[in-house]
């Protein structure tokens, strides 16, 4: 499960920002009246964290990241995705990353040119079996700077070592320091990483009894946003055929497609010819007369089509304990549906494995009261220098009646665009009447 991310030097991102899971600790003040008059639920009662057992913190099922065009929200999120690629499948030469190498450029903050020259920097914080992992990276286009793994015991909260290496430049080698926790055959392959290859990403491929299930939490890791490309997710789908939970979850992915009134009665892949590689993929919808009429998904409609890519996501994330990443929730899907799949995540019974999703939206009606905690509230906006900055709702303190969606668009918590005045607009278009 994550516990936290923080990236510095990322496109937008500038400083380092941190986006955290941990829950803010429950306030003892009574709710008041008029919050009861109204209904309104604590932040625990809306969606209860996960309790991690000796550390003294729960973690957020959801977190939503609202902000202006052009603010970063999205940069946010392509960084977690695309650290989460590399360490699974490798640095840019590797073919999954070539495959979305023009969309997530590993591209620092161009308009400072000190920070243009500087590498960039990804920390993670992930918690499994009660132990919580950190993986730090420093790269830049070309070379790995430094790469680090370390490791703490809820039993004694002290971090360990597992490995790390830096980039000393005057002997043009890595120096290695590996932890007494770490020791096998796998360190014997250190001599041969190349200087822009991960180390974590070789892990991958073995087996390492002390990080296996933070391994296994990365290899899973194609329920990333993938960024935008939707024809790379269709063809996840039909490569995992073969496998043995496909149709199951395929069919949980229908009858919730079904429960939203779409009209889709199956899907059906056919193998393409010989001389093609893939299935073809088919939606089926029944007549009134009870016959079935097939014709490609790529027909459906666009809001249709990425419900089920996302139900399909969701499904499966919620069978694996996987992180789901979803960049604009709400696009092509009525909101009435992008609240029901928030309630999924949030609810321990439809999410009794503590599956975990971040997404980006415009739609502030998800700022309501008794949809998502205040923690669970987050906002970008730019500073002076065009840079991202990113921060949470409880960094102000507003009571639990607040209506938080309109507190949002009055601008009380940032992250809003500065629109020119009617009156500019107006005058705006006249130029352009006099220029024509």
């Amino acid at each position: 499960m994550l516990v936290d991310f923080t990236v510095e030097n990322y496109r937008s991102i500038k400083e380092p920002v941190t986006l955290s899971a941990v829950a803010q600790k429950q306030s003892d003040r009574q709710t008041s009246q008029s919050s009861k008059r109204k209904r309104v639920k604590s932040d625990h009662e809306i969606a209860p964290g996960y309790h991690v057992e000796g550390w003294d913190i729960e973690l957020l099922p959801v977190l939503a990241i609202f902000g202006a065009n052009a603010s970063g929200k999205s940069n946010v999120i392509q960084a977690l995705d695309y650290l989460l690629l590399m360490m699974a499948h490798g640095t840019q030469e590797s073919v999954p990353i070539q495959r979305i190498l023009k969309y997530a450029k590993l591209d620092p903050f161009k308009l400072d040119r000190i920070f243009a020259q500087k590498p960039t920097r990804f920390e993670l914080r992930a918690l499994f079996d009660n132990n919580i992992y950190t993986y730090s990276l420093v790269i830049n286009q070309n070379n790995i700077i430094s790469e680090n793994l370390d490791y703490a015991l809820n039993t004694t909260k002290r971090s360990r070592r597992l490995f790390s290496r830096q980039w000393d430049d005057n002997n043009k080698k890595f120096i290695w320091k590996t932890g007494d926790d770490f020791a096998g055959a796998h360190n014997q392959l250190q001599d041969n990483i190349r200087e822009n290859e991960l180390f974590i990403s070789t892990l991958i491929k073995l087996k390492v009894d002390i990080i296996e299930s933070f391994i296994n939490w990365l290899k899973n890791h194609w329920l990333g946003i993938k960024l935008g490309i939707e024809d790379l997710y269709l063809a996840a789908i039909t490569d995992i055929q073969s496998t043995s939970g496909f149709n199951k979850i395929l069919e949980e992915t229908l009858n919730m497609v079904q429960k939203f009134d779409t009209g889709l009665s199956r899907i059906e892949f056919k193998k393409k010819s010989d001389e093609q590689i893939g299935y073809n993929i088919y939606a089926v919808h029944k007549t009134h007369d009870g016959n079935e009429i097939h014709w490609l998904f790529d027909e459906e409609s666009l809001g249709t089509q990425r419900l089920f890519r996302l139900l399909f996501r969701i499904v499966l994330s919620l069978k694996i304990r996987g992180l789901t990443i979803i960049d604009e929730l709400g696009t092509n899907i009525h909101p009435n549906i992008v609240r029901s799949l928030i309630r999924i995540f949030q609810n321990s019974k439809t999410n009794p494995r503590n599956a975990q999703l971040i997404l980006t939206s415009h739609d502030n009606t998800l700022q309501r009261n008794n949809l998502l905690r205040r923690d669970q509230i987050w906002f970008t906006q730019k500073r002076a220098d065009q840079s991202t900055e990113l921060y949470p709702l409880t960094d102000f303190h507003v009571r639990n009646d607040l209506a938080i969606d309109k507190a949002y668009l009055d601008g009380r918590f940032g992250a809003v665009p500065f629109l020119p005045s009617e009156e500019e607009m107006i005058l705006q278009g006249d130029e352009q009447c006099q220029d024509s």
